[in-house]
Formats: C-alpha cells, sequence, structure tokens
C-alpha cells in the first residue's frame, strides 16, 4: 500500500483535528514508503504509536473542554487502538508481520476512525457553534 494520500473524505471542517490527521495520515505514508529496513522502520513505527498517543490526548482535552456527551465511549475507543497498535508493533518486531501488513492496518484503521467517529465528535462541535 504505498499510495495512501490525503482525501477530502478525511477532512472533518476543524482546523486542530484536520491539521492532526494531516500529520498522522503522512507518517503513516511514510511507513509504507519504507523498504524492510527493520531500525528504519520501527523508530518510525514508535514515533507514529507516540503521535497516535498525543493526537488522541488532544482530542480527548477538547473534548472535555466542550462536555462531549460520549467522551466516554471515544477515549475507549482510543485505548483500544492504541493497545491495537502496539501488538501490531510488536507482532511487525518478532517477525510476525510484516511491514506493509503493519502499514495496511494503520489505514484502515486511521480511515474508519476519522470517517465515522471523528465524523460525529466534529457534527457535535459544528451544532453547538
Amino acid at each position: 500500500m504505498r499510495n495512501i494520500v490525503w482525501d477530502k473524505k478525511f477532512e472533518l471542517g476543524h482546523e486542530k483535528i484536520d491539521f492532526e490527521h494531516r500529520i498522522f495520515l503522512d507518517l503513516i505514508r511514510s511507513c509504507s514508503l519504507l523498504d524492510e529496513d527493520r531500525l528504519r522502520s520501527s523508530r518510525l513505527l514508535r514515533e507514529v504509536e507516540k503521535y497516535a498517543d498525543f493526537h488522541f490526548l488532544s482530542e480527548e482535552n477538547l473534548m472535555l473542554d466542550i462536555n462531549y456527551p460520549d467522551y466516554e465511549e471515544h477515549r475507549a475507543e482510543h485505548e483500544y487502538l492504541l493497545a491495537q497498535l502496539k501488538e501490531k508493533c510488536f507482532e511487525y518486531k518478532h517477525h510476525d508481520i510484516e511491514l506493509s501488513e503493519l502499514t495496511g492496518f494503520l489505514f484502515e484503521w486511521f480511515a474508519l476512525h476519522t470517517t465515522q467517529v471523528e465524523a460525529k465528535l466534529t457534527r457535535y462541535i459544528k451544532a453547538q457553534q
């Protein structure tokens, strides 16, 4: 999966969230362009993990600021996604999956979470304005 690019369907209309999502997708794209250089890919995957953790915290702070009614459900999804990411990175580190499989997982996770769960959050934000 080497043709990962930003698509308008990922745009939610919230400047900060969209900005962070663009960075996140760019990290996923960078992973997809790597060869099987385990040192480089492992370091980049650590960056993806750290960025995902940062981004989720950033979103959760936003949700708290606006008294988002589905905060707990959304936060739980973030925890679940981070746990899945850590598991996939562990599998990659131990040669149980290939980088392309991990990249496919990351992109699918990003696309589904953004267009479904995140879209619900931004609809709530817009309704409050």
